[in-house]
């Protein structure tokens, strides 16, 4: 399976996971200037921000471990653009990380939550 693929696949998974334990799904693959943010979700009157790394082998480590500080700095000049473009008041937020391994049956889902602070 491609990178892409795997990918796509995925953030779908991680979106049904977040779907079953009560987070609402407000945007997905959303775009700016300085880059992507996976999954947009709400739980409460928090908003997640939900970076999702999927693998297929632990070649490279565990799936979290690539979210670098650099990627960490990136995602949130991206949060705070889409904070500034789509909220109009004062909202609480975190980073979360969804990290998959596909097995032969499904996935291994792990889920870590308010990862980062910048």
């Amino acid at each position: 399976m491609n990178s892409q693929k795997l990918g796509r696949e995925g953030e779908i998974k991680a979106k049904e996971f977040l779907i079953k334990k009560g987070y609402k799904i407000i945007n997905q693959n959303w775009h700016c200037k300085y880059g992507e943010l996976d999954i947009i979700a709400q739980l409460n009157d928090t908003f997640i921000f939900v970076e999702v790394k999927t693998r297929s082998t632990m070649i490279f480590g565990y799936p979290e471990t690539s979210v670098s500080k650099a990627k960490q700095k990136k995602l949130w000049k991206t949060a705070n653009e889409y904070i500034q473009l789509n909220v109009s008041e004062s909202i609480q937020f975190r980073f979360d990380i969804i990290s998959l391994i596909k097995t032969k049956a499904d996935y291994e889902i792990e889920h870590f939550e308010d990862v980062f602070w910048m």
